[in-house]
């Protein structure tokens, strides 16, 4: 069974559940994809790579990770930082609006902690290793490049695939160019990209899907996902195009995770030997799901009756 690893920082969560009243969970987009994709194919092995603190709150995540039977090896221990927060609220369609305390969260030591535990020979095991846009922008510039360079390692000597989902966040960068530069090293280190066609056209000024197809491509990609919202998915392998359309939700209660649970959901039904499309097909039931719930990740009880119809 390949083992994929899971890049990035899981924070506190805090969701509005009624005027003035939160709900604390826990949740990040690397994290939501993790949690997705052991739901969805329980076999896969699935290990998180982050830093939490020594409080209560990061013992409290490491028990929810273990929870999801998500493996905890790589969850390195900051002795002065503690998790980041943000604070969601959505509106009557659904949409979200976030405020954020992340700053200074652990997360932020996670490639420096792991170089000082061993590097690269701790991730040496690993088949595939997923990281976003927003698990590059969270670190520091020396950081960013330490990181593509263990990924490159990876990829050069022990033959690991590497998986991107740009998930363009403006907030966390300096500036669009210096994002457009960091995601376009990270896509030229992947093997599978989930380039979505909204963070392109604010990243890129790309207003189709081929401008979007065409820059990812001649960065050496693969396998391109391309999430074009209720236009469907594209996706581009091996010189062949298919279309995927996607499940209309009548009832939209929260869109936070779409995209993660869609990349968890693809991710699942690839590693589980399904072709491109039929993967994506799969991916687009799961996030239609979750959008009907509200928070980022949908409570595991709650999610058990759907899985067990729509199985891999």
């Amino acid at each position: 069974m390949s083992k994929i690893i899971i890049f990035g920082e899981c924070m506190v969560e805090l969701s509005a559940i009624a005027e003035q009243t939160y709900q604390q969970t826990f949740a990040g987009d690397s994290y939501n994809t993790a949690v997705y994709l052991k739901r969805c194919n329980p076999r896969q092995q699935v290990s998180y790579w982050s830093t939490v603190g020594s409080d209560t709150l990061s013992e409290q995540l490491l028990i929810n990770i273990s929870q999801e039977n998500i493996a905890t090896e790589l969850v390195l221990n900051s002795p002065d930082k503690t998790l980041g927060l943000y604070m969601i609220s959505t509106d009557e369609q659904g949409e979200r609006s976030f405020a954020y305390w992340r700053s200074d969260s652990a997360a932020r030591q996670s490639v420096k902690l792991l170089l000082n535990k061993g590097g690269i020979e701790l991730l040496s095991d690993c088949d595939y290793l997923f990281f976003s846009g927003i698990s590059l922008a969270i670190l520091s510039e020396q950081d960013k490049q330490s990181l593509l360079d263990l990924l490159s390692q990876l990829r050069q000597q022990h033959g690991c695939k590497i998986i991107f989902d740009p998930n363009y966040r403006p907030l966390l960068w300096s500036s669009v160019e210096q994002a457009r530069i960091w995601t376009d090293k990270a896509y030229a280190l992947a093997d599978i990209a989930f380039p979505g066609c909204d963070d392109h056209r604010v990243l890129y000024g790309h207003d189709n899907v081929t401008d979007v197809h065409r820059h990812v491509q001649a960065l050496g990609v693969n396998e391109i996902v391309i999430k074009n919202g209720a236009q469907g998915v594209q996706i581009f392998q091996d010189g062949q195009h298919s279309i995927v359309p996607v499940q209309q939700v009548a009832n939209v209660v929260d869109t936070t995770s779409a995209g993660d649970a869609f990349n968890g959901g693809y991710l699942a039904a690839r590693f589980a030997g399904h072709s491109v499309q039929s993967s994506a097909s799969f991916a687009a039931q799961i996030a239609a799901y979750v959008i009907g719930h509200k928070g980022a990740i949908v409570p595991a009880e709650t999610m058990k009756p759907f899985l067990e119809v729509n199985t891999l």
